[in-house]
């Protein structure tokens, strides 16, 4: 007798959002909450500090606002991305997602206050 493909177990390719799940999506979700009010304080406050120093014209406008942006869009992406795989693999992509913001950070903090120099050839 042969089984039909209705009566077979159910795999890991269908995810279960289960306690383990939302429980990686929390934690680490606080995580890129940080990072968000980290953008949202430098955008609040950098211009502040900015226009009593006399520096109006050299607020970093466009690095400021991907500051406080980029971490919901990349941590939904991630999420959105990771939603169908097992829950180990789910934690990985997120965790990547926390790298990708963090590097993306850094770069966007450097750009800003000029770090960033070319060195002579």
């Amino acid at each position: 007798m042969s089984e039909d493909a209705d009566t077979t177990p159910a795999t890991d390719a269908e995810p279960r959002f289960g306690a383990a799940r939302i429980a990686v999506l929390v934690v680490l979700g606080l995580i890129a909450a940080w990072f968000v009010y980290d953008g949202i304080g430098s955008l609040v406050n950098l211009p502040q500090l900015f226009t009593e120093l006399g520096l109006e014209a050299e607020i970093p406008w466009v690095a400021l606002w991907l500051g406080a942006v980029q971490a919901p869009v990349i941590f939904a992406a991630a999420a959105l991305i990771g939603a169908r795989q097992p829950v180990a693999r789910y934690a990985l992509v997120l965790i990547a997602a926390l790298a990708v913001i963090a590097a993306a950070r850094l770069s966007l903090i450097a750009a800003a206050t000029g770090v960033i120099t070319v060195l002579p050839a």
